[in-house]
């Protein structure tokens, strides 16, 4: 991000971002034991429900929170949440699916949402793009989204046990080149760069390793497929169908 943000004060493996990765592997750790617990399903249910309102809380925290931080001049803050806080990346996209899902208890978005939860969300929370460091409330909403999204993919494919079905990779891939083919043409709409599809960070993430544009998309779907088949693997058996069917 360029406008109206001069500096960097998050410190990617610094302190708030260890604390920030300690924080969402316990978490995880717990819901999912909670989950496969004999504990009461009143309690199992109240933890689904806070677990979504903290993803959807967490998407609609961005324009919220870019409002309020630039609101002493409006049309820069009004700039900023249309140039970058719509939510319109996939960890937002996903944030969306996963909180449904909590609620709804559907199968076919949580293997969706734990494919992009884990193979895309992910990345975000160990290589953040990130400025405002933990005495920012940015901070906050920023690590509730990107590392509520892995929990919520955990939470429904290991502890609820809502696991991807014989076609998961197939969906997977349309799913995925149709939210390619959306963003790239809202980007193109409203000159931003949601999802990073029309040019890289301007802070030091993975894309840096995967070529110059457009090269590094052809990249990141080779490494995000790739990781797709990896994460769908625990689930293969021999007397079922093949989940890329």
């Amino acid at each position: 991000m360029t406008l109206a943000l001069h500096s960097r004060d998050f410190e990617p493996f610094g302190l708030s971002h260890l604390v920030a990765l300690a924080v969402t592997i316990l978490i995880g750790y717990g819901l999912c034991r909670l989950m496969r617990s004999d504990v009461a399903e009143k309690w199992k249910d109240r933890s689904r429900l806070i677990l979504a309102i903290v993803l959807f809380g967490s998407v609609l925290a961005d324009p919220l929170l870019a409002w309020w931080r630039y609101a002493h001049d409006p049309e820069m803050a009004l700039k900023f949440i249309v140039g970058y806080s719509l939510p319109f990346y996939l960890c937002d996209v996903v944030a969306v699916i996963l909180g449904v899902a909590l609620l709804q208890k559907n199968q076919r978005l949580a293997e969706i949402g734990y494919l992009w939860g884990i193979a895309g969300t992910l990345q975000g929370l160990i290589t953040p793009t990130l400025y405002f460091d933990w005495t920012t409330p940015e901070y906050y909403a920023f690590f509730a989204q990107h590392g509520g999204v892995p929990v919520a993919a955990m939470v429904l494919v290991i502890g609820m046990g809502l696991k991807p079905e014989p076609g998961v990779f197939k969906r997977a891939l349309f799913s995925s080149w149709a939210y390619m083919a959306i963003i790239y043409a809202l980007n193109g709409m409203l000159q931003t760069n949601y999802g990073f599809l029309n040019a890289k960070p301007s802070v030091s993430t993975l894309f840096d390793y995967m070529g110059p544009w457009p090269y590094y998309l052809i990249t990141l779907q080779v490494i995000a497929f790739g990781l797709y088949a990896l994460l769908l693997l625990p689930f293969r058996s021999g007397d079922s169908h093949q989940l890329s069917e």
